[in-house]
């Protein structure tokens, strides 16, 4: 018995240990702090709320202890930071979100009055309980709203049998896609304090929430403090109500994955709405949809790559491999530190990672074969395979013994099977948006590149096309001989499909996974801080 009790109070002390205490405080760039600030570890139930001063306080299981905190306010930019970092310097800073404005063209219209959603309570209802021990938790509902809305109120039934002296609560807007939430639609907190049960009403008309050709929006709450009656219990949930409809949302925290589960929370939104067409001008003002949006950022910092010295530095030089001439630029000193970029790339796509890197290592920075300024003379189809060969010349040339490899793209598929194919020259390698075969992407994107292979224009190299339909073809077999360490990098909305990146990751024994929050394909022209820091990091080990 004394055994059992020995092992029992031994293996509390060990959970008990098994936990990485942070405390900090969140901050705009004027030191003023930022209050109910979300902070969450991607795909976890581990999360935080900053309080109305700024302050915070997370427990880190230990089995989570090289992941990354998100920070998440409302109206700022998003940032990602190591428990490392914040072990280091607490004080977390995030900057405003920079809003473009764009012209808009005002018309006079006559809008109609609506209530969206359940406007009674009805006599069965039944709610899921807000846990007083995590304020992260987040409830809410899916709306169905006209082409043309504005949002008056919100309006949710709180169950009669709650208790409480008084409940804060932070209302959270959301688009909405395939069913569930994703980027928040708000630039400020919106704050509801109640001592009160019974239907609650929520004014947005300051706030001026507009909405042109949005199908769907996610509203849900969060309880993110309370004070307790005297001696009883705290309780408190929102009612709701079966239904057919999976539009009762729930997630442990800002970060973790949202369900959808059958009924409807008793909750409406008093609205100002038209079905009328837009005219002109309006289409003109009309928001451009994501995708648009990311395709302008890429041509963007296209543009900075160009205006760089980066891929035409009079420095450059070129190596001949029979076939071909490869362009390379070198900067800085020490180990070797080679780049190798996408499909249709070329060096100057580095232009936010060669400067900082530089000051730390050797850079080497490649045009693959006919691509930026290297030459090809061949005229049969591209394959990684002949990138690699392509690798291995230029390393031997240059009479390299070991180096580290960062390839984005293409760039990482030649860095894998380089890496499988010669691991005598290989101390590590970081692979962005990396792929073992066509299907590890998605369909849209092979359906595009399917039309411009069959259309394709004069500016298209149909050879750069045709590599990404038909290649690569690495082998989990492959990916097993790689035994130096690796680090699978990729954007949380990649082309390139999650579970694709982590199965490559899960197939090389000393591989570890980064996926970075608000990032597509083109991680180092929109996360370059963050993923410059993760590498390095890496590299350091």
């Amino acid at each position: 018995m004394r055994n059992y009790f020995f092992i029992l109070i031994v293996t509390i002390c060990t959970i008990l240990q098994a936990q990485i205490k942070l405390k900090g405080s969140v901050k705009d760039s004027n030191n003023l702090p930022i209050a109910y600030c979300s902070i969450g570890i991607k795909n976890s139930e581990v999360g935080a709320i900053t309080d109305e001063n700024g302050q915070f306080s997370i427990e880190i299981p230990e089995n989570l202890s090289k992941s990354y905190l998100i920070f998440d306010g409302s109206g700022y930019d998003e940032i990602s930071k190591s428990i490392e970092e914040i072990q280091q310097n607490s004080i977390i800073i995030l900057n405003e979100k920079s809003i473009s404005l764009t012209e808009v063209t005002l018309k006079t219209e006559k809008m109609k009055e609506k209530i969206i959603g359940q406007k009674t309570r009805p006599m069965l209802t039944f709610s899921k309980m807000f846990d007083e021990n995590v304020p992260t938790i987040e409830q809410g509902n899916i709306f169905e709203i006209y082409p043309t809305t504005k949002l008056n109120a919100f309006n949710f039934h709180i169950i009669p049998s709650s208790k409480y002296e008084e409940i804060t609560l932070k209302v959270n807007i959301y688009a909405v896609k395939n069913g569930l939430p994703t980027e928040s639609l708000l630039d400020e907190n919106i704050i509801y304090k109640t001592t009160t049960t019974g239907w609650q009403k929520i004014d947005l008309t300051s706030y001026k929430f507009r909405f042109k050709n949005v199908n769907q929006i996610a509203v849900t709450m969060q309880l993110v403090s309370f004070k307790k009656h005297n001696q009883e219990d705290f309780v408190f949930g929102i009612s709701a109500k079966k239904s057919l409809a999976k539009d009762l949302l729930f997630r442990y925290q800002s970060q973790g994955n949202w369900e959808a589960s059958a009924g409807v929370f008793i909750a409406n939104l008093e609205v100002l709405y038209s079905k009328d067409k837009l005219t002109i001008n309006e289409e003109k003002s009309e928001e451009i949809d994501t995708k648009m949006q990311e395709l302008i950022s890429y041509y963007q910092h296209k543009e900075k790559a160009k205006r760089s010295i980066y891929g035409k530095n009079k420095s450059g030089k070129y190596l001949d491999i029979n076939d071909a001439k490869i362009y390379y630029e070198e900067y800085g000193q020490g180990e070797p530190l080679i780049f190798l970029h996408g499909n249709n790339g070329s060096i100057e796509d580095f232009y936010q990672q060669i400067p900082f890197f530089a000051k730390h290592y050797r850079v080497i920075v490649l045009d693959t074969r006919g691509q930026g300024r290297s030459t090809d003379l061949t005229n049969t189809p591209y394959t990684y395979e002949k990138f690699s060969n392509d690798l291995f010349q230029v390393i031997q040339q240059l009479n390299l013994n070991k180096v580290n490899l960062i390839g984005w793209s293409d760039g990482g598929n030649t860095a894998l099977i380089f890496n499988a194919q010669h691991p005598e020259f290989i101390n590590k390698i970081v692979t962005i948006g990396a792929v073992l075969n066509p299907n590890g992407v998605s369909e849209e994107l092979i359906e595009n590149l399917k039309s411009l292979a069959n259309k394709p224009s004069e500016n298209t190299n149909l050879r750069l096309i045709e590599l990404m339909l038909n290649e690569p073809n690495i082998t989990k077999s492959e990916l097993n001989k790689i035994q130096n360490p690796v680090l699978v990098i990729a954007g949380e909305k990649d082309e390139v499909k999650e579970s694709h990146t982590k199965e490559i990751q899960q197939n090389i024994s000393k591989a570890e996974l980064l996926i970075i929050p608000n990032s597509t394909h083109y991680v180092p022209f929109e996360q370059p801080k963050v993923l410059n820091e993760a590498i390095l990091k890496f590299l350091k080990k």
